[in-house]
């Protein structure tokens, strides 16, 4: 008799935890109204660290990623310069899932890049906000994430108005990215400027125009549309063409790919995973239906 009641209240303590995982879930998606601010709640954390001026220091994050910092190497926005103990965050994404759910993608203007790591490195004393001093450079080691890192190069992220960051080319002397091995699985960066960085090269092939019907989207203009092409470490942000109701890109490649079509309405979060073989002039209409936050990220993490 004892055992049966001990087998009941297992079961019910079991099940009082499922529904709070479930109520837990509805009570944060009750909270999302736009879909900017679903990705904030997706976004990748930012690591932090304490490190001295006086010694050149490297810091290491969970997923393997060096960051070396130059002794003496920081100033004020002001150009003055920094003595003593400073903060350090790094953020780094690498995966196709984590560019989309941290609505980070791989694009320089219009022309499209494939991606050995995206990294944001900020620094800060008693929360003023640092920079590099004139002739400094930091050093981003990074791991081997399975990518061909040859032919790379550094990249810095501009954050327009909206938050949306664009990829710039760093051209100035020093600013490289030097593989490690003969096989490019690992390499080290190095920039003369900090905040968003991007390990990236350039792709050449010829792009094509496409487009996606948000079909049973709940609402269009809350809804972000992203493409990743199967084989690359790339993704592409569809525009929202306002009025004619379709997501448009010529960024694009003739290739296999994922769509992938992620809304929010009232609380509600909805999504779209379809792959596609993308041609020139074509377009597809998706189907949404309702997601959860893992589920979408169980599908995510299957992108190659």
């Amino acid at each position: 008799m004892k055992k049966n009641i001990f087998f009941f209240i297992a079961i019910a303590i079991t099940v009082a935890a499922c529904q709070r995982e479930i109520s837990d879930e509805i009570n944060q998606n009750k909270r999302l109204t736009k879909i900017n601010e679903f990705h904030k709640t997706t976004r990748n954390e930012q690591q932090s660290f304490t490190v001295n001026t006086a010694t050149a220091t490297v810091v290491t994050t969970t997923k393997g990623t060096k960051v070396l910092l130059p002794v003496n190497g920081f100033v004020y926005e002001d150009g003055k310069p920094v003595k003593g103990n400073i903060n350090v965050s790094v953020k780094e994404i690498f995966t196709p899932m984590e560019m989309i759910l941290n609505d980070m993608p791989t694009v320089a203007g219009n022309r499209l890049l494939e991606s050995g790591g995206e990294f944001k490195v900020s620094v800060f004393q008693n929360s003023r906000p640092l920079k590099l001093a004139p002739g400094n450079f930091i050093k981003i080691g990074i791991p081997d994430i399975g990518r061909d890192l040859q032919g790379m190069q550094v990249f810095n992220g501009a954050v327009d108005a909206n938050g949306n960051v664009n990829w710039n080319a760093n051209a100035n002397p020093g600013n490289v990215v030097v593989g490690d091995s003969t096989l490019f699985s690992k390499a080290d960066l190095f920039a003369d400027d900090i905040n968003w960085l991007n390990c990236d090269k350039f792709i050449n092939d010829p792009t094509v125009t496409f487009t996606v019907y948000p079909g049973n989207a709940p609402s269009g203009d809350s809804t972000n549309v992203f493409v990743h092409l199967t084989g690359k470490n790339t993704v592409v942000k569809m525009n929202w063409t306002q009025g004619l109701n379709y997501f448009k890109s010529n960024m694009l490649l003739a290739v296999p790919s994922t769509i992938v079509g992620i809304s929010v309405k009232n609380g509600q979060f909805f999504c779209s995973v379809i792959p596609v073989n993308v041609q020139n002039g074509e377009f597809v209409t998706l189907n949404f239906t309702p997601y959860t936050e893992q589920e979408l990220k169980t599908k995510l993490a299957q992108l190659r």
